[in-house]
């Protein structure tokens, strides 16, 4: 017959076989001297020379020994040494490492401390990326008012997360039909705003961002439909007849911005190259203007910089501007080391047109607008054709535009420089008070 053990002596035996279980107690703890002690299973208490004591658990992982402190006492009881310990055996009898997994736990709770962004927090890193890659003045505003205040208001101080399609849509609608100009431009910025989102949301936070509340499908299930599209504005522009009238007025007016605007009309460059022009793209000497790619609306698509040929008037204006020369732009803003604003030749025309209201007033005749100085380039257009009678593919590179299809613009390697010199002198003739008012060009003909 088999000795029967008493239940009593079980716990003792038990013990002694996982290494003396509860061998340490409370009163041991908080007495014992430097060194290490053990209380089963590879739970330690470890009191160093100062007195200090911390918990410590041994184990063995896939063949490897292994540490894991579990905290300092008193701040962790031996009661909850043992719980953290008995928690990170589970761990391993499961093949798992109970440090990695602390780490992920320790991880995971900053993710969920951590706030979640607004749709302005998101919106701020988009708009900064896309303003990174223009240059263009223009567009890079836009994109700040876009995922602004003046559109995106309802939507700013959200958490990005908990916006909906009807959020978006109550967004869009005030200006799908009246403004469809800013609806095409704000709906993809606003989708981009989420796309950034669920990326950030699922690294940053461990959220998981299932649907874009900007998907065109689901604003199409609102009822939206694809805005109309849009006619291309004409800029107000002078008829050719008025140049010389106009050029005695402007310069009239003493203003480097009434120089800047002149200095653009003879060149027929666009707004943003003539007031970013700086002086190291000049060659005096050549009355040449080379408009490196950064500076060319079609920068992305050029293979080369835009050569520019420079009349003999551009020139002088040149001479005049480097004479009092105090910054590396021709013509610097109130600021030396900034360029002029986009908006300085626009009040030259507007104070203009002020100064006497009832005769010379500077208006585009088919529309009753003031002309703006983009509008100097159809000018020039027209003026080319009808008068100038230049080959089609000289003015056309004069405007800065590609010339021929893909095919013919792959064989092509020149920028007619020299044709496109004789046109721009002859426009500048033109434009000249009281200078030659035709101009018959020896490509007339050709």
């Amino acid at each position: 017959m088999a000795a029967i053990i008493p239940y009593k002596f079980v716990g003792v035996f038990v013990g002694w076989w996982w290494g003396d279980m509860g061998k340490l107690t409370n009163r041991k703890v908080e007495t014992a001297k430097p060194g290490k002690y053990g209380d089963g299973e590879g739970l330690q208490l470890v009191v160093t020379a100062s007195g200090a004591r911390k918990w410590g658990l041994r184990f063995m992982l896939a063949g490897r020994a292994r540490e894991m402190g579990l905290g300092s006492f008193p701040e962790v009881s031996l009661a909850e040494a043992r719980d953290a310990a008995f928690e990170a055996r589970r761990l391993i009898a499961s093949g798992k490492d109970p440090i990695e997994a602390r780490e992920t736990a320790r991880k995971n709770e900053a993710q969920a401390r951590k706030a979640l962004p607004t749709f302005a927090d998101v919106a701020a890193l988009v708009i900064a990326d896309a303003q990174a890659k223009s240059t263009n003045a223009k567009v890079r505003y836009q994109w700040t008012r876009h995922l602004g205040p003046a559109y995106s208001g309802p939507l700013l101080e959200r958490p990005v997360n908990e916006i909906t399609t009807l959020d978006v849509a109550a967004v869009l609608r005030p200006v799908w039909e009246s403004k469809p100009e800013v609806a095409r431009k704000l709906h993809p910025a606003i989708r981009r705003v989420f796309d950034r989102a669920r990326v950030i949301l699922k690294a940053e936070h461990g959220v998981l961002m299932l649907e874009n509340p900007a998907n065109w499908v689901d604003l199409k299930a609102q009822g939206f439909f694809k805005p109309k599209e849009l006619s291309r504005g004409r800029h107000p522009s002078l008829p050719y007849a008025r140049m010389a009238e106009f050029m005695t007025a402007l310069r009239a007016r003493g203003a480097i911005a009434a120089r800047a605007l002149e200095f653009l009309i003879l060149t027929n460059v666009r707004t943003d190259s003539a007031l970013k022009a700086e002086w190291g793209e000049f060659d005096m000497t050549a009355a040449l203007w080379t408009i490196p790619l950064s500076k060319l609306k079609d920068g992305n698509h050029r293979a080369d910089p835009f050569r520019v040929p420079l009349a003999p008037r551009a020139m002088e204006i040149l001479r005049e501007m480097k004479a009092a020369a105090s910054s590396t732009y021709v013509f610097p803003g109130q600021s030396v080391s900034k360029p002029f604003s986009n908006m300085a030749m626009l009040t030259v025309i507007r104070r203009m047109n002020s100064v006497a209201p009832d005769e010379g007033n500077w208006l585009d005749p088919d529309q009753g607008k003031p002309i703006v100085p983009h509008g100097f380039r159809a000018t020039f257009r027209v003026w080319a054709e009808e008068i100038g009678r230049f080959p089609h593919s000289v003015i056309e590179q004069a405007m800065g535009h590609a010339v021929g299809n893909a095919i013919e613009r792959a064989y092509r390697r020149t920028d007619v420089l020299e044709q496109r010199r004789e046109l721009m002198a002859a426009w500048a003739a033109f434009c000249e008070p009281g200078g030659a008012r035709v101009y018959e060009p020896a490509l007339a003909n050709a």
